[in-house]
């Protein structure tokens, strides 16, 4: 269980890589971002938890994300660290900004044990850039205003949009 927290703790920070949501966004940014895309995290963030201690170091971060269409995405993923791997699962909504860019603030965010169970984890945050036309996203992981050091994440994403 310790080992699942402190998979836990790194995978927060970052979770937020996935798509763009946007509850009050512009409405052709919502446009163009709805439907799955797959995604990859790559970088380092802290990886641990309270009572072992944290360690930065390398992570992955692979799985689907989908725009609903109403400024809000849900997806899955397997984090994976020097640890060992973690399935996940978040939801939340984003703002765009210009150029359909912005910020995604996942809310629910929790790693998902093997009998279905959920062990909640802190909301992430990432922002990303929209580009062509919406079929690739691009994104990194944001720290929480005030955070340095190490506990600053260093993490790239690429979200590709899956066409069938």
């Amino acid at each position: 269980m310790t080992r699942l927290i402190t998979l836990a703790s790194s995978a927060i920070v970052l979770l937020a890589i996935a798509a763009p949501v946007a509850a009050d966004g512009d409405a052709a940014c919502i446009a163009k971002t709805k439907g799955p895309y797959g995604f990859v995290c790559q970088g380092n963030v802290l990886v641990g938890n309270p009572q072992a201690g944290f360690q930065f170091g390398p992570v992955t971060f692979l799985g689907l994300v989908e725009g609903d269409g109403t400024g809000s995405f849900e997806g899955t993923g397997t984090f994976n660290s020097w640890l060992g791997s973690l399935s996940t699962h978040f939801k939340g909504p984003a703002k765009f900004g210009p150029n359909c860019s912005g910020r995604v603030d996942y809310t629910t965010y929790e790693i998902v044990l093997p009998d279905g169970s959920t062990v909640p984890l802190p909301p992430v945050s990432f922002d990303f850039a929209t580009v062509d036309s919406g079929h690739e996203l691009l994104g990194a992981g944001v720290a929480p205003f005030g955070v340095t050091g190490d506990a600053v994440p260093r993490l790239a994403c690429r979200l590709v949009r899956v066409r069938g």
